[in-house]
């Protein structure tokens, strides 16, 4: 009796071990599987942005490396990949930036660095007047690995011509909004 007792227990503790351990094994699969996407590539993340602006986007010119260092102090070490572009005629400030950085350090200095940069040209007295406000809705947004920095957008003459300042920078921060929401899609 005890011989039949002791085997009825050994093959239950075996049956329920088993069912836990296929559960175990089975679950965290299952819910990292459900949670973890792949990050898009930088030329995803571009084409998005400029698609979200349709043929309003005015960045015409990209940047080269030593260009991104210069005009952003960003070395080209702290990152993987880069777009910066510009456009080419100098009295219209749009701007895109899109840095995915290689690391959590480099991301801080990226970060760190365009910041800067938004900084530098909000406090820089020899903008046109009409893109003052274009620079205080300016906006540096990370997403994963990616850095960016966005002026970008156009908003209409009876927007631009207000009165109240601050609903004209309100506009233009609608505008650099649809670059962030075209970005949060793709994670």
């Amino acid at each position: 009796m005890k011989k039949k007792l002791l085997a009825l227990i050994l093959a239950f503790a075996c049956v329920t071990g088993t069912f836990a351990a296929v559960a175990a094994v089975e679950q965290p699969v299952t819910v990292e599987a459900a949670t973890k996407k792949k990050a898009p590539s930088i030329s995803k993340v571009y084409s998005a942005v400029k698609k979200a602006y349709g043929d309003k986007y005015v960045p015409n010119m990209r940047l080269s490396k030593d260009e991104i260092k210069s005009r952003y102090g960003i070395s080209a070490s702290w990152y993987s990949s880069a777009i910066a572009e510009v456009p080419m005629i100098n009295v219209n400030i749009d701007e895109l930036v899109i840095i995915k950085a290689k690391n959590t350090s480099s991301k801080k200095k990226i970060k760190s660095a365009l910041l800067a940069y938004q900084k530098k040209l909000k406090e820089d007295t020899f903008q046109y007047p009409a893109n003052q406000l274009k620079l205080q809705a300016s906006r540096v947004y990370v997403k994963g690995d990616y850095v960016c920095f966005f002026t970008l957008g156009s908003i209409s003459n009876d927007q631009a011509q207000q009165q109240d300042e601050s609903k004209v920078i309100d506009a233009y921060k609608a505008e650099n909004e649809k670059a962030v929401k075209a970005i949060k899609k793709l994670f």
